[in-house]
């Protein structure tokens, strides 16, 4: 066989194979961070998530002089686990359960996910765009809002210095506490 023929001939199997491999649902499950790496969620950075949260708080602030509500165009979600959440998460945020609870309420907006670093955020963000929802995905997410030095709540909405963290592996300014239990 000639060597060009050869090439030709190997591609053509090869992206056969692969086509035919990604159908099946293993495969594509297995396959599916190989995917998304080559299709990626949009990101969103720490300065353009408080600029969004501030401009939204004004809004929410104006409304409630006025007796009038507003409707966000966005929703933040926190998709880390209930013992993260249960230190802190990022003021105006919603559990991944509270989300998931209510998801079609949200259709028509903007889905903002989080976790502790983008790893677990960044997997959901994907799925929720293969759902058909407009997303994207807090890059650094609470460690890089915490770098920042912004505020972190309780579930309750009350101000705490807390971050759970896992483990000394992750940094956060001295502000903070780290917790990791």
């Amino acid at each position: 066989m000639k060597p060009r023929r050869w090439l030709s001939t190997s591609v053509a199997m090869m992206t056969f194979g692969i086509l035919t491999f990604a159908t099946l649902p293993t495969a594509s499950a297995q396959l599916g961070s190989l995917f998304s790496a080559l299709n990626p969620v949009e990101t969103i950075d720490v300065k353009d998530l408080k600029a969004k949260l501030d401009r939204q708080k004004t809004l929410e602030d104006k409304a409630k002089e006025e007796n009038q509500s507003v409707k966000s165009p966005f929703v933040l979600v926190d998709v880390r686990s209930d013992k993260e959440i249960d230190v802190s998460m990022i003021p105006g945020a919603i559990t991944k359960a509270q989300f998931e609870k209510e998801s079609q309420k949200y259709k028509d907006k903007t889905v903002i996910v989080y976790c502790l670093s983008g790893g677990r955020s960044s997997r959901y963000a994907s799925q929720l765009r293969d759902e058909g929802f407009d997303v994207k995905n807090f890059k650094g997410s609470i460690l890089g809002w915490c770098g920042a030095e912004l505020p972190v709540v309780t579930p309750e909405g009350k101000a705490t210095n807390r971050v759970h963290v896992f483990s000394d592996r992750y940094k956060i300014p001295s502000r903070y506490e780290a917790i990791t239990d």
